[in-house]
């Protein structure tokens, strides 16, 4: 028995290991589908619940689907019949103003400098000084180029998001509609002592995703809209695109909600420090709010995930594939505990 379970952990680790490699060798091939898969995990679990309802009431599956569809768009246009003129009037009069914001922080930046000459530190001081500076503006200068000369790129990546957005439609309408189906097929290649373990481990991982997407698209628009009523409170420009910002940049995990701060922090920083400070502070109160009370009531506590194995997930699926990589990182770590966990209770 003692050899079994030794047998069984390296073959385990082995597997693990193949999984990074294959992950790590062909992962901007991995990358690519990344977004479509996605989207059409998240229609899935939007959709399949209210869908199920239908059926119940004898509507038939691909009619359902369809209804369900139809009416998520509805709602959205609704919602942006209201939303999308005063988020669009927010971001122009942003993007308007984005000359005068340059100046101001080019202004900031002449002052620093003004005061670094004038002080009393020590030549070798402001050498160092300086020099970390220039290095820190030729790092902004190289990001500023590369963003200008991708700037065909950004295009053509918007097409392939409305092409993978189009593509994720019809898959999840299949995938809702025939599930069951393939399901049945899919277990029919399964020896029959394996399928209700099987089965059990498809409806934890269909739980884990289905509280997970549903979390943190509730959670994206609560934070967004706290965020939101903050800024307004505090007199803060464009008080709707930078909360909604914030509340979509909430969905990744630990780092998003300081990624959604920064644009609202360099905006009010042209206004005063004062409204930079009141500002972060709007983030963080509504950080706190959504870290105790929001987050774990919906997410956190349904995947059980320890907040360091969470850290280190997002970290690793940021480093292998970008945002996606960072968005799917909890989820993934999630399923794969539960795997492991049927395998040891399986052969141990």
């Amino acid at each position: 028995m003692r050899y079994r379970k030794l047998i069984f952990w390296l073959v385990i680790l082995l597997l693990i290991a193949a999984a990074v490699f294959f992950i790590y060798r062909y992962r901007e091939k991995i990358a690519r589908i990344l977004t479509p898969l996605i989207l059409t995990v998240v229609l899935v679990y939007i959709v399949k619940p209210m869908a199920d309802r239908l059926a119940v009431r004898k509507v038939p599956a691909g009619i359902a689907v369809l209804l369900v569809y139809l009416f998520i768009f509805a709602v959205l246009a609704a919602f942006g019949f209201y939303l999308i003129p005063e988020l669009a009037a927010n971001i122009m009069e942003l993007m308007e103003t984005l000359p005068q914001l340059m100046s101001s922080y080019e202004t900031i930046f002449n002052n620093l400098i003004s005061t670094i000459y004038s002080s009393n530190w020590s030549g070798q001081v402001k050498d160092a000084v300086f020099e970390q500076i220039n290095s820190l503006t030729e790092q902004i200068r190289g990001w500023l180029d590369r963003l200008l000369e991708n700037g065909l790129k950004l295009a053509m990546d918007m097409v392939r998001v409305i092409v993978d957005s189009a593509l994720a439609l019809v898959i999840s309408f299949y995938v809702i509609k025939d599930g069951e189906k393939f399901r049945d097929q899919a277990l029919l290649l399964v020896p029959r002592r394996w399928r209700n373990g099987l089965l059990d481990t498809f409806r934890q991982i269909s739980r884990i995703l289905a509280g997970f997407i549903q979390g943190q698209l509730m959670i994206a628009f609560i934070v967004g809209m706290l965020e939101t009523v903050g800024l307004a409170l505090i007199g803060m420009k464009y008080p709707l695109a930078l909360g909604m910002i914030g509340g979509l940049a909430n969905v990744i995990p630990y780092f998003g909600p300081y990624i959604g701060a920064i644009p609202a922090v360099a905006v009010a920083l042209t206004i005063s420090p004062m409204k930079a400070v009141w500002t972060a502070a709007v983030f963080i109160v509504v950080q706190q709010i959504d870290n105790n009370f929001i987050s774990p009531k919906m997410i956190e506590d349904k995947l059980g995930l320890h907040p360091v194995a969470t850290i280190f997930a997002v970290l690793a699926g940021g480093e292998f594939f970008g945002v996606p990589g960072m968005l799917l990182a909890v989820p993934v770590v999630a399923i794969f505990r539960v795997v492991i966990n049927r395998i040891v209770e399986a052969i141990v």
